[in-house]
């Protein structure tokens, strides 16, 4: 019995192969249904395609042949990094593909001042490996080009945002795109000496340089004051449901209705059973008396564990509002930190105040994507950071590791994560590292 192992550093997986003899090369086998065979043994192909883009140049200048060229010789050196592995050269029952796109600048996502014609080009290139098959078509075995298989892309001059976190709070500017203050990323492991951010990308930057930027005092606040507006305007919005409520239940048209309810579905007990009568009426009374009682509480809610749907959102907008116009201009560039409140009752919108870095305990820093990380004096190709999304789809990263996420299907030729993962270990991360400029 032939394996095929895949060598990882917490140890090795394995895939189980059937037996093949000197007249089976290739390791083929049908499928249970007859329509295609799998080739476990065949060497497989890589497949670079042409480059597309998704965008057009708008207000950027079209792409040069010089740049494109720039471009391809980025991807093709990474393409060879992996084609250079011991598992990307052999390709034993797998054949990769690859996607490769760039993209223009979005001059609305550009912060003031960035020009656009230094804004650095988005590029990306994504990697397939698929398994080795046939299709019977006509009564021929015909080569699979594709299927389903987990891509991993590797993206130039994309900055890595916020990953798994939701804005705390968005800067609306005009028909601008968003600006979004959030969490600063967790690092959660180190893999050949880059950092794996909570949500699985690996990113690679250049030396002394920040993806990041803490997001200024001044800016979040006064970019929270519409979330603490909408907070309070949901609890104003609720008490005048519960006031108008209250009206209604201490109404006498209300009590009116409780004895007509009453005489409908007991009046008969008046002359039946007196008795059983007036206990019926005294229990819609004090029914009434409890109703009349909780509504009226309700319609004035109190500075106590019930009335804080109300009070915290009213008194957070008061806060918010008081700091903004109080905020020097030295505390308002700042950098920001969102307080998680005692209560988050009735904050929908904003869960937390904004204060400055440092000044209140268990206070989350909030940043910003660093559009400064990029030297506007290099060229729009010139590769100043490369994003893999995601090693954290494939595997994670113990001590140093990697260990690969469930275990290869026995019937089928591993593909996938299963040749990601093996082509990592191999693969020469300085040389990778080295694509990014110093």
């Amino acid at each position: 019995m032939r394996t095929l192992l895949l060598w990882l550093a917490a140890g090795s997986l394995h895939a189980q192969m059937p037996t093949f003899g000197p007249d089976n090369p290739e390791g083929l086998v049908l499928f249970p249904n007859k329509t295609g065979r799998h080739a476990w043994l065949r060497k497989g192909t890589w497949t670079r395609p042409s480059i597309g883009t998704q965008s057009s140049p708008g207000p950027s200048a079209a792409v040069t042949a010089a740049e494109l060229a720039a471009i391809r010789a980025t991807f093709n050196k990474l393409s060879d990094l992996f084609q250079a592995t011991p598992t990307g050269a052999a390709r034993v029952g797998f054949f990769v593909k690859e996607s490769r796109s760039y993209n223009y600048p979005n001059p609305y996502a550009l912060p003031p001042g960035f020009p656009i014609a230094r804004a650095p080009l988005v590029y990306d290139i994504g990697i397939f490996p698929f398994y080795t098959s046939d299709t019977l078509k006509n009564g021929v075995f015909v080569p699979d080009t594709g299927g389903e298989t987990e891509s991993i892309y590797y993206y130039f001059n994309r900055l890595p945002g916020p990953q798994r976190h939701q804005p705390a709070v968005t800067e609306r500017t005009g028909d601008r795109v968003p600006v979004e203050f959030y969490p600063r990323t967790r690092e959660i492991a180190r893999y050949q000496g880059w950092p794996v951010y909570d949500g699985g990308d690996l990113v690679i930057t250049r030396a002394n340089r920040d993806p990041w930027v803490a997001a200024p005092c001044g800016r979040v606040l006064k970019a929270a004051i519409p979330l603490f507006e909408q907070d309070r305007a949901s609890a104003e919005s609720r008490l005048a449901g519960l006031k108008k409520e209250n009206e209604r239940i201490q109404s006498p048209a209300y009590e009116q209705e409780m004895r007509t309810h009453l005489e409908k579905y007991s009046g008969d007990l008046r002359t039946k059973n007196p008795q059983k009568w007036q206990g019926r009426v005294a229990g819609m009374e004090r029914e009434l008396a409890y109703n009349r009682d909780l509504a009226a509480k309700k319609a004035n809610p109190q500075r106590d564990k019930d009335g804080l749907w109300y009070w915290n959102p009213v008194d957070a907008h008061a806060e918010a509002a008081k700091r903004l116009a109080a905020l020097t201009p030295e505390d308002a560039a700042r950098p920001t930190c969102l307080a998680p409140p005692a209560s988050q009752d009735g904050r929908y919108q904003i869960r937390g105040m904004i204060q400055i870095s440092g000044s209140a305990p268990g206070c989350i820093d909030l940043v910003m994507d660093n559009w400064d990380y990029f030297d506007q004096k290099l060229p729009r190709v010139a590769p100043q950071i490369l994003l893999v999304r995601s090693i954290g789809r494939c595997a994670s990263v113990v001590d140093g590791k990697l260990v690969v996420h469930g275990r290869p299907r026995n019937d089928v030729p591993p593909q996938g994560c299963f040749k990601h993962v093996p082509m990592w270990e191999e693969l020469d991360w300085k040389q990778l590292a080295a694509l990014v400029v110093p």
